[in-house]
């Protein structure tokens, strides 16, 4: 297709790249949590699933928010997101409440309004000795997407009509500030760090990345297109540096690498409009957000090794089935019904 030729931007394969991201962030899970796959690190974490999401939710949002009042934009993330996170968090707290013990009044306290406003960084010490340590580890990204929306219509105000090289001098700044962050560990305060590192701000190149993408579409995806196996090749190229040599931690942000994960967008939007697929039932969010939950039971109850081979392979199906399982009864029993309920309004 001619790069200057409008087209429909509907027509994409981002389902698949979604869908491949929440794998990579289970399996990424797996590996670190359980015995006998430390060898498989390198294969999993060749991609990371966390920024694709990141990018295609800036992607997404801007793409979403144009024509639409803040209003009703700000309300459908609200009902797209909140509902099904907040009944995870009841479903999960249940689990640990009938498996591991039920807190201290002060605990119990501190622990449903931590979670259930998007603190999901703090751990009390008593749910210290369940699963992995952590309640849920996942949900840190859901606080920074609900961040982020907020921030969406102030900056889809100030950044829509802006020409390329602004929006390219931005996400460089924002790149630089997670560089910053990242060194500044031994700098700042400890809980100060922490914060920073559940804000959205050390993310936010990734997902103005996402944005830019969307408002320089017409320029910047054909031209994307058109070297998408040269760029494939450096995604590899530089990957493989990341691995084995230590100049690319110079690039370091907060979590990633900052030219690893511009790299992986820059993948995402070469090859995602030259072909079409849709999910008829989309379960990668309830998937994400589910993941955890029955990988800290199993890791709880001892079965955290993949050793004896056949008894492994039985925890994983397991492990896989719950979360879709529940994955898909938060799609049909919360995220649809709510989501079509919105459209009527």
């Amino acid at each position: 297709m001619d790069g200057t030729q409008e087209r429909d931007y509907n027509r994409n394969i981002l389902d698949i790249f979604r869908i491949a991201a929440a794998g990579q962030v289970f399996l990424g899970h797996v590996v670190t949590h359980f015995q006998g796959l430390k060898s498989a690190e390198q294969i999993v974490y060749f991609f990371r699933g966390v920024p694709v999401l990141f990018i295609l939710c800036g992607f997404l949002a801007a793409k979403s928010i144009e024509g639409r009042s803040t209003n009703k934009w700000l309300l459908g993330r609200a009902v797209r997101i909140l509902p099904a996170f907040w009944v995870c968090i009841v479903v999960n707290t249940s689990i640990i409440f009938l498996v591991y013990q039920i807190p201290g009044m002060k605990d119990a306290l501190v622990y449903f309004a931590t979670q259930f406003t998007g603190l999901n960084f703090y751990t009390g010490e008593w749910l210290r000795g369940y699963g992995v340590g952590v309640p849920n580890g996942v949900l840190w990204t859901v606080a920074v997407q609900i961040q982020f929306f907020l921030s969406v219509p102030l900056i889809h105000k100030r950044m829509k009509d802006r020409p390329i090289f602004a929006w390219g001098g931005v996400v460089a700044g924002w790149i630089l500030f997670s560089m910053v962050i990242f060194r500044g560990e031994a700098v700042f305060p400890e809980i100060l760090y922490k914060i920073a590192g559940v804000t959205v701000l050390p993310y936010l190149y990734f997902l103005l990345f996402g944005m830019m993408m969307w408002y320089q579409r017409e320029k910047l995806i054909p031209w994307l297109e058109k070297y998408r196996y040269i760029i494939l090749a450096f995604y590899i190229l530089w990957k493989f540096c990341e691995i084995n040599y230590t100049f690319p931690k110079m690039l370091d942000g907060v979590l990633y690498n900052t030219v690893t994960t511009m790299l992986t967008g820059c993948v995402i939007f070469a090859f995602a409009f030259r072909h079409v697929f849709h999910m008829k039932y989309d379960l990668t969010y309830g998937f994400y957000l589910y993941q955890m939950v029955f990988i800290n039971l199993e890791v709880h109850f001892g079965y955290d090794s993949f050793l004896p081979f056949g008894q492994g392979v039985c925890i994983f199906v397991l492990i896989v089935f719950m979360t879709l399982f529940f994955a898909l009864l938060s799609m049909k029993y919360i995220e649809r019904p709510l989501n079509m309920r919105l459209k009527r309004i």
